[in-house]
């Protein structure tokens, strides 16, 4: 399963978990979220059971729990049940680490400046002498790289990075010269 294909996953539960709040029969949605808590719960479990055994085995192990930890999909389900083994920060510092040499060939940098409440703030700087160096595509390229290492994070904050406006003028908002205006512009001619 592929990331999309988890994320497709996840919406389509949190569709069915939004329809079970919603059941009028208080009893059938009493019993159904008890029974998506069961499965959680269970599910938990298992999942911090797998992470203790690989944690408290050999070297070879801690390095699959490891790697299992830079997994996209895997990596949301540990922090989905709060069980995953590196911490929050050292996973954006690595995440920005793998994609540092990708900045740098497109002439950009990137600095960690903040981490706080779901938001991470970001210096993003782009020279523009590098092949697709647009400041908007290193953020996307530093917002998806902390998103796969850290699926709780809610906002990227880039600074550095403007806001891309559209170089489009509606004709609504051309006003024609006042008589003033067009009387000023002959005379400095």
């Amino acid at each position: 399963m592929n990331n999309a294909e988890f994320q497709q996953h996840a919406e389509k539960i949190e569709k069915q978990v939004q329809r079970v709040t919603e059941l009028a029969d208080d009893g059938a949605r009493v019993a159904a979220l008890d029974l998506m808590q069961s499965l959680m719960d269970l599910h938990g479990a298992g999942i911090t059971r797998i992470v203790e055994v690989l944690s408290e085995s050999s070297e070879a192990g801690r390095r699959s729990l490891e790697e299992l930890g830079r997994d996209p999909m895997v990596c949301g389900l540990l922090v989905l049940y709060g069980i995953h083994p590196v911490p929050l920060e050292a996973r954006i510092h690595a995440a920005l680490e793998r994609i540092d040499a990708q900045l740098r060939k497109q002439s950009g940098t990137v600095e960690l400046l903040d981490i706080g409440d779901g938001v991470v703030r970001v210096s993003i700087e782009a020279s523009g002498n590098g092949c697709h160096s647009s400041p908007d595509a290193l953020k996307q390229m530093v917002e998806q790289a902390v998103r796969e290492a850290a699926p709780e994070i809610v906002e990227v904050i880039a600074e550095g990075v403007p806001e891309v406006h559209s170089g489009f003028v509606s004709l609504n908002s051309i006003q024609p010269a006042s008589k003033e205006e067009a009387r000023y512009e002959e005379s400095t001619a």
